[in-house]
């Protein structure tokens, strides 16, 4: 990127740091590898910032919290039914629920039943490769937590990977 989206003047691309990726819906998202912009006009000065391979890295976040023990918050509830391409009704359709009950999941008015909490987390990983691993399965969503998870990622040859030294 050479020039700026907003304006048209000259963009110089900023020093690599960790990008705080809220545009998820994830409040706690954090990569390495995302490169960040700034307009050189001052009237301007909008900063732009470009994550490659997006739909890789949120396929890896949603794997991640698939598999985490603890329970889902209702960002993340969105996040996944949001990135398996389900509306709100379709996926209250596909849970055998009625989509105010989606609502409540997602504002957090109402806690997702630990079947269905299964049922979303299957769906994620069974996205990737027929899921076998049914003795994790018992683990899922059974460890409440008043903190939400950070999730710290990594751009590593042209590809996401989990970051484990953040």
């Amino acid at each position: 990127m050479n020039n700026c989206l907003m304006c048209g003047s000259k963009a110089i691309k900023l020093p690599d740091s960790i990008y705080h990726h809220t545009g998820c819906g994830l409040s706690k998202v954090y990569l390495k590898g995302a490169t960040s912009y700034r307009c050189t006009n001052k009237e301007c000065g909008d900063e732009t910032v470009g994550i490659p391979n997006i739909g890789e890295l949120h396929q890896l976040l949603a794997e991640k919290i698939a598999i985490q023990i603890n329970k889902l918050n209702p960002s993340e509830i969105r996040f996944l039914r949001t990135h398996l391409g389900f509306s709100g009704t379709s996926f209250a359709s596909c849970m055998g629920v009625s989509p105010e009950t989606v609502s409540r999941w997602e504002k957090g008015t109402v806690n997702m039943k630990e079947a269905s909490e299964r049922f979303l987390r299957v769906l994620i990983l069974a996205k990737l490769e027929p899921f076998r691993n049914y003795e994790d399965l018992k683990e899922f969503a059974t460890k409440s937590s008043k903190t939400v998870s950070k999730h710290y990622f990594k751009m590593d040859h042209s590809h996401w990977a989990v970051d484990k030294v953040a």
